[in-house]
C-alpha cells in the first residue's frame, strides 16, 4: 500500500509483462470455461429457451382453446337467446289462440243463453196469451150471460171468442 500512497503507480501506463500475463490468464479462463462450463451453460440456456418456447406454445394453444370456448359459449348463448325468443313468441301465439277460443266459447254460450232466453220468453208469451185468452173467454161468457140473462152454451161462446181473438192476433202480427 505504500506504493499507492506515494503516487508512483500509474494506472494508465502500459506494462508489457502485465499485458501478456493478463492475456494468458484470459485465454486459460476461456479454455477452462469452454471445456467445463460452456456446454452446461449452453445446455441450461437451451433447456430454458426450450421451456420458454414450450410455455409460449402451450399458452398460445390455451389461448386458442379459450377463444374457441368463448366462441362456443357465445354461440350457445345466442342459440339460447333465440330459443327463448322463439318460446316467448310461441307462448304469445298460444295465448292468442287460447284467447280466441275463450272468446268464441263465450260468444257461443251467450248466443245459446240468448236463444234459450228468447225461447223461454216466447213460451211464456204463448202461455200468457193462452191464459189471457182463457180468462177473456170466461169473462166474456159471464158478461154475455148477464147481458142476455140466460145461459148460453159455453161451447158457442168459446167458439165465438176464439174466432175473434184469432182475428185480433192476426192483425197484431201483421201490424208488427
Amino acid at each position: 500500500m505504500p506504493l499507492l500512497a506515494a503516487g508512483s503507480f500509474n494506472l494508465l501506463a502500459v506494462n508489457p509483462g502485465l499485458v501478456i500475463w493478463t492475456a494468458v490468464t484470459f485465454i486459460v479462463v476461456l479454455v477452462v470455461l469452454w471445456l467445463f462450463a460452456w456446454k452446461p451453460i449452453i445446455s441450461a440456456i437451451d433447456a430454458r429457451n426450450e421451456r420458454v418456447e414450450n410455455d409460449l406454445k402451450e399458452s398460445r394453444e390455451l389461448r386458442e382453446k379459450a377463444e374457441n370456448l368463448l366462441r362456443e359459449y357465445e354461440q350457445k348463448m345466442e342459440s339460447a337467446r333465440a330459443e327463448a325468443l322463439q318460446l316467448l313468441d310461441e307462448g304469445k301465439k298460444d295465448a292468442e289462440v287460447q284467447k280466441a277460443k275463450i272468446i268464441a266459447a263465450a260468444k257461443e254460450e251467450a248466443e245459446r243463453l240468448l236463444s234459450r232466453a228468447q225461447a223461454d220468453i216466447e213460451q211464456a208469451k204463448v202461455k200468457a196469451i193462452s191464459e189471457l185468452e182463457q180468462s177473456t173467454v170466461e169473462t166474456t161468457v159471464q158478461i154475455l150471460s148477464r147481458i142476455l140473462q140466460r145461459d148460453i152454451n159455453d161451447e158457442d161462446h168459446k167458439k165465438i171468442v176464439l174466432q175473434e181473438l184469432g182475428a185480433i192476433r192476426k192483425s197484431n202480427i201483421q201490424g208488427s
